[in-house]
């Protein structure tokens, strides 16, 4: 199961809430673009940097943020040895019909389906196994129709535990 999520750099939308094991209450600030988001909601996972979601790169670590107001503008980055759900396996931009700039938004399906197929063909190069055969599964973020009015077309993808254990490595070449 590829879970999907759309993606606003200012603000987006996640397809799945789960809970998070994240220490004792603490107020953060980060700027993320031209706002600081600051979160009073559960403190971040113990050697953690709050970081802009547009900022994760290729093999970056990261748990979200459980304040709904925050939860897609930035992430708590983890090494990857600390327990984490999510490693960014790829970093891509739509492609797909209509993905010039100043073009309209080619609508959510369609979106959709170009970041789960691009993700699903790039996973077994970052895992080593075909995702049909892991215990892994893919996570992924796109643009909304609000982000792609400002030129977003970013792509990410991500790996986490079908059984929603915290990982605690990479996933790169793990074959599992």
């Amino acid at each position: 199961m590829i879970v999907a999520s759309a993606m606003l750099f200012g603000a987006c939308s996640s397809g799945s809430a789960k809970d998070k094991d994240l220490a004792a209450s603490t107020t953060t600030a980060v700027d993320v673009g031209s706002n600081t988001v600051t979160t009073s909601a559960p403190g971040p996972p113990l050697g953690s940097t709050l970081t802009g979601f547009k900022d994760l790169q290729v093999g970056d670590c990261f748990e979200e943020l459980t304040d709904t107001a925050t939860e897609d503008r930035a992430v708590w980055l983890l090494g990857c040895t600390q327990p984490h759900a999510y490693e960014v396996f790829l970093l891509t931009d739509y492609q797909g019909s209509g993905a010039g700039r100043g073009t309209s938004y080619p609508g959510t399906t369609t979106i959709q389906d170009f970041s789960e197929q691009v993700c699903f063909d790039q996973f077994e190069a970052f895992v080593g196994l075909r995702w049909t055969l892991s215990d892994l599964d893919i996570r992924a973020w796109w643009p909304t129709e609000e982000s792609w009015a400002r030129a977003d077309r970013k792509v990410i993808c991500t790996v986490v535990s079908q059984s929603g254990d915290k990982l605690t490595q990479t996933q790169r070449g793990t074959a599992r």
